[in-house]
């Protein structure tokens, strides 16, 4: 079958670090007479990893855009590759990174300048999921029976995103990190962040910019955090877990039974543990006694902690590598117009509660067809949205026919002037789906239809160029800041 490889690049910038790595990912079609073409990833291999450099800030709140660029351009040198040569990967900013007054206008600036086909992503669930499959966690969970977490523990949050049977189940995000509380060898607090205060207070520790924080009261604060962060995932909440959570999550969770740690704090739990404020303020925050508190803490529990492939780089690696995937091998495309990127994401379902009804769907494609005329617009030649097709039911000849009707119908109504439709499918329906809206169209709309896509945990997603056969390279993210 035939195979290739292309090359791929990864650029995480978090609250302490930044990193940067090339990867080269082989493409494989398969199949036979007996089923359906498909094509895949089948190996993986980084190439180039940068050294890791502090994070360049102009000041607490805002990312120094010039210094990133001196370092991208300058890896970009080191590693001997060219802008044309680079096909797929991702530009991220994670942690309390992503909360800077310039984030997003910092990361669109380097998305343009990273290659023909890198995106921007952000978010902290979709964070969390590259991390996992940086450090081995959804690779774990294809392995063993269970639930596999991943906690990528950073300079500003704690992104757990769990794995079962090679897919992602659920996410969460903690403000938890090693430069949450900034301090010297003196214990002199030099900075505490914004979001740490609520937790602080309702636990009773009274701290404050300039005050003395003792090697006991710290390792006391770092032990209750990682307890409460425990106890959290176990589903018994204790010291207030729930105002460490970043914006809403989820009250219900899944029984953990493994756990992996990433992130700069599980690469420091493989190191010496504190014994003093000297020893804790190496990198001018409590991040040493965070990682040892974790180790400490988690021996209360039952989870079984296995060490992760990767830690620091774990987030870069399973952006650079991990999250670029490929469509189906039977899809409807006009290759003339790829790539496309920053498509947003718009959800429908074709089933609720497990029954297809036509009238129902009908109505539920017309509602989000309105909500995307009143956000997008109508662009013209520019696709203004992809409609990502979820819950699909087997696909009878009679109800794909009803599908394509209903979406060529209302799409034509709410966007009369759009000259691209863009169709997102979960299961192996594109082809015969694309072909039907296409002779409805009369070739007057362009229909891009695309299968095996799994856009349960973004808001956009870039069409990349063709890897094999009918086959395009894709990349789902999130630009939530």
């Amino acid at each position: 079958m035939p195979e290739h490889w292309i090359t791929s690049i990864g650029l995480d910038i978090g609250t302490s670090t930044t990193k940067f790595i090339v990867s080269q990912l082989l493409v494989s079609e398969t199949g036979n007479r007996f089923s359906l073409p498909s094509c895949q990833i089948i190996d993986r291999r980084v190439t180039y990893s940068s050294p890791i450099y502090s994070t360049p800030l102009q000041n607490e709140y805002t990312i120094d855009i010039t210094k990133l660029t001196i370092i991208l351009e300058k890896e970009y040198k080191k590693s001997q590759i060219f802008l044309d040569e680079v096909k797929a990967g991702a530009v991220i900013i994670t942690g309390e990174a992503a909360q800077k007054v310039n984030a997003q206008s910092i990361i669109h600036f380097l998305a343009d300048r990273a290659g023909d086909f890198v995106v921007a992503t952000a978010g902290p669930d979709l964070e969390g999921i590259l991390a996992g499959k940086g450090s081995g966690a959804l690779k774990r969970s294809n392995q063993v029976e269970g639930v596999i977490a991943n906690i990528d523990i950073g300079g500003g949050t704690a992104n757990v995103a769990l794995f079962q049977n090679g897919r992602t189940i659920q996410t969460i995000t903690f403000n938890i990190g090693g430069r949450l509380i900034r301090l010297n060898e003196d214990g002199k607090i030099g900075y505490i962040s914004d979001h740490l205060h609520p937790w602080l207070q309702a636990n009773n520790f009274l701290l404050e910019i300039g005050g003395i924080l003792t090697f006991p009261k710290l390792k006391e604060i770092t032990n209750r955090m990682n307890d409460s962060m425990l106890s959290y995932l176990t589903g018994s909440p204790k010291h207030s877990a729930e105002l460490l959570l970043l914006d809403s999550q989820p009250t219900v969770m899944f029984p953990i039974d493994e756990i992996i740690i990433s992130g700069g704090i599980g690469e420091m739990m493989r190191t010496e543990p504190p014994f003093s404020m000297k020893d804790v303020a190496s990198h001018g925050d409590m991040g040493p006694q965070l990682s040892h508190s974790l180790i400490n803490v988690a021996r209360s529990y039952s989870f079984v902690f296995k060490e992760a492939i990767e830690t620091t780089r774990a987030t870069v690696i399973g952006a650079g590598m991990q999250n670029t995937e490929v469509s189906g091998a039977t899809i409807y495309v006009n290759k003339a117009l790829l790539p496309i990127k920053n498509i947003p994401i718009l959800s429908v379902p074709v089933e609720t509660n497990n029954r297809w009804e036509q009238d129902t769907f009908q109505v539920r494609l017309r509602d989000t067809l309105k909500i995307a005329g009143r956000l997008y617009g109508d662009r013209g030649d520019e696709p203004p949205f992809a409609i990502a097709l979820s819950e699909t039911p087997y696909c009878t000849y009679e109800i794909l026919q009803v599908i394509a009707a209903s979406i060529f119908q209302q799409y034509r109504i709410h966007f009369p002037h759009s000259n691209c439709l863009v169709i997102l499918c979960e299961t192996d329906i594109a082809k015969a789906l694309g072909q039907a809206i296409a002779k409805r169209c009369h070739g007057k709309l362009n229909v891009l239809c695309i299968d095996q896509v799994d856009f349960t945990y973004g808001d956009y997603i870039d069409l990349g160029l063709p890897v094999a056969g009918e086959a395009i390279s894709i990349s789902v993210k999130t630009l939530a800041f």
